[in-house]
């Protein structure tokens, strides 16, 4: 059974030969192909053989593209930065407030530098892998652009002072959001992955939601031709899901650290995957014991759950992590399915 196979096995709840599984490895790849980061993060070749490099070390069942929000501030015009061993991040924002981020130019998603970068790592991972391993694009769905671009606390206060503005600016960045999860999509994306952290509670009030962002959510995904992961984005997920569930399109959710994966499907109910809930980051800190026995409490939690995806979350799994305690996972999960390793 091939990993795409695997993936479809899961969505028609019907039996693996082990459970699917999935690294936020986007910064990871570079260790093992000794690329600059800034090579990594600007060179599209370099960051597929970083995640080719990912899938022959430990076999993922899922493959992304770089997971580089502050790419989709670059393209508004907000500059980044990567340090030595760290994922990028937006270092000034081009704008103050959303109604100046109201003027900035749409970026063209088939001609900027950066959004391009984006697009053929998709390009050539879906062209290496096809009929193998799903790739997913990932994305800041719109609500969660303007903190790229004029930082969160502007963002914040137009949505909750001048919640006519913010209602322009995201009737003007939905089309933009949509164009450019399309072009991921006929570039070859099996689906995409985003978040929508401005819809969230943790976050934003229940009216911000109900009025501003969770329309727009749910009108960008109606128009997308393709499946989507949702990624909780840092915030707890579990309690939100009666917000969430049911979005178009949405095949999967991807919950917070040590979130309860049988709360989550409760939440649900039969249908979406349940994804996580392994601490990302995290694993720097673990022997491959202690990395086994998370996935061990992961595997109970989710019981006879056939529709489960056991997933690192929250951020990037570090550079400097030893590559022992990430086999862990692979030796996990083919253990768990009684398969080789």
């Amino acid at each position: 059974m091939n990993s795409l196979e695997r993936i479809l096995a899961a969505l028609q709840n019907q039996p693996t030969d082990r459970p699917a599984f999935f690294l936020n490895a986007s910064l990871y790849g570079a260790r093992l192909t000794g690329a600059s980061l800034d090579d990594h993060y600007t060179q599209a070749a370099v960051y597929a053989e970083g995640q080719m490099a990912i899938r022959e070390t430990f076999g993922p069942d899922l493959l992304i593209s770089p997971f580089f929000v502050p790419a989709i501030g670059e393209a508004f015009g907000s500059p980044w930065r990567a340090r030595p061993e760290q994922a990028p991040n937006v270092v000034k924002f081009v704008a103050r407030t959303a109604e100046d981020m109201l003027k900035l130019p749409l970026p063209d998603v088939d001609s900027h530098p950066r959004l391009m970068y984006l697009r053929e790592t998709i390009r050539i991972l879906a062209k290496h892998y096809a009929g193998q391993v799903p790739v997913f694009g990932v994305l800041v769905s719109a609500m969660d652009i303007p903190p790229l671009v004029i930082g969160l606390e502007a963002w914040l206060d137009a949505l909750l002072f001048q919640p006519a503005v913010a209602q322009a600016l995201l009737d003007r960045l939905t089309p933009f959001f949509v164009a450019l999860a399309k072009a991921m999509l006929s570039d070859g994306a099996t689906g995409l992955a985003l978040t929508a952290n401005l819809a969230n509670g943790f976050i934003v009030t229940d009216t911000v939601a109900e009025t501003l962002t969770l329309p727009a959510l749910r009108q960008s995904l109606t128009d997308l031709p393709g499946p989507v992961i949702f990624h909780h984005g840092g915030c707890p997920l579990v309690d939100q899901l009666a917000r969430f569930k049911g979005l178009p399109h949405v095949v999967a959710y991807v919950l917070d650290v040590d979130e309860d994966l049988g709360a989550a499907r409760r939440a649900l109910g039969p249908g979406p995957i349940v994804m996580g809930n392994l601490n990302g980051p995290g694993l720097l800190h673990l022997r491959p014991d202690e990395v086994q026995a998370k996935c061990e409490l992961a595997f109970a939690q989710r019981g006879e759950d056939r529709q489960f995806i056991l997933a690192t979350c929250s951020a990037d799994i570090q550079i400097d992590t030893p590559p022992d305690s990430i086999a862990a996972i692979t030796e996990a999960v083919c253990r768990a399915g009684g398969v080789e390793a």
